[in-house]
């Protein structure tokens, strides 16, 4: 090669290095110069829609950043998965889930690994389970419960719509030594329906499958998972304190986004989102529907979520579970 060729190629090469090197930071400075799609894995009115709809409007209240929602549903949030995972990593497309649902817990072959695929942008929200009873059992505590399905072997049932709504409660059935049958629904509006209508004698999922229910004075919630009782439910116990501290049930709402997003857009997604999480507004809408927002770094976000795997897959051995 002519030394005059290599010293152009040299040339070539830097100016091309540099344009890169100066591309994404002018990149990031731009973000953003179109609305975010904040993609969701299930029909409008569920728990997953209604929390992203009250952060997409406080986000855009409080920052520049303009964001929608995009409804995609089908197999547990995969289709929705799936299709961010795909999308292009520029920030303008992002996930709300709890990915827990997408671990091998509850896929025999997840079609990804999430937190590679889809790495975690911000918390969001932390969720307990609450045990209700609909207006066909009698008794006013979990005891009474206990004592009723003793009393009944396998005549009482509970509704699930999923295996994140089913091993809740059977984990609790084998702590607490009672027999319960499974129902199983396409969509938390049936499983409501059918609990109010004493088709169905329990279930055990968040509280907004349940939560327009309590208002007719029919139906109960007798317990909630964890150690801590939810400003929803001041007079509801614990599951600690009601005597089955090994009954532990929650899902940590989470922003994802595909891999390789430039860090710096990455950074200002999560300040905007950190600070939508805060506003009185969002905690209003988490508080009273049994939630709490989380508003923590990346290591301590990955941490809790790691927990929660390990939670479910222990759940999973307990009960027995093997997904299909």
């Amino acid at each position: 090669m002519r030394k005059e060729h290599v010293q152009g190629f040299s040339a070539f090469v830097v100016t091309l290095s540099a344009t890169l090197a100066v591309a994404q930071p002018a990149q990031a400075q731009e973000f953003p110069v179109k609305p975010v799609r904040l993609v969701v894995g299930f029909p409008p009115g569920g728990t997953m829609d209604v929390y992203a709809r009250v952060l997409a409007k406080a986000i855009q209240e409080r920052s520049k950043l303009q964001m929608f929602i995009d409804n995609r549903p089908g197999a547990g949030g995969i289709v929705a998965a799936a299709h961010v995972q795909k999308s292009d990593a520029d920030g303008y497309t992002l996930l709300h889930i709890a990915p827990s649902t997408l671990s091998r817990v509850f896929m025999k072959e997840p079609p990804f690994d999430v937190y590679k695929a889809l790495p975690p942008v911000s918390s969001f929200w932390l969720g307990p389970f609450v045990l209700t009873v609909g207006p066909g059992v009698q008794g006013t505590t979990i005891r009474d419960f206990v004592e009723l399905a003793k009393a009944n072997p396998g005549k009482l049932n509970f509704g699930a719509t999923n295996p994140v709504s089913a091993l809740p409660m059977s984990l609790f059935a084998n702590i607490a030594g009672i027999k319960l049958q499974q129902i199983e629904y396409k969509a938390s509006s049936q499983m409501s329906s059918a609990l109010l209508t004493n088709e169905l004698h329990a279930t055990f999922t968040q509280l907004t499958s349940v939560q327009s229910l309590l208002t007719t004075g029919k139906v109960r919630v007798l317990m909630v998972t964890g150690n801590q009782r939810i400003p929803a439910l001041p007079n509801v116990p614990t599951t600690a304190e009601a005597g089955y501290p090994g009954v532990q049930a929650h899902v940590v709402g989470t922003i994802l986004a595909p891999a390789g997003v430039p860090a710096p857009i990455l950074a200002k997604l999560s300040t905007v989102i950190k600070d939508g999480v805060s506003s009185p507004d969002v905690e209003k809408i988490l508080g009273n529907n049994g939630a709490r927002p989380m508003a923590v770094s990346s290591e301590e976000l990955m941490r809790t979520l790691r927990e929660e795997d390990a939670m479910w897959a222990n759940t999973a051995k307990i009960t027995g579970y093997r997904p299909e």
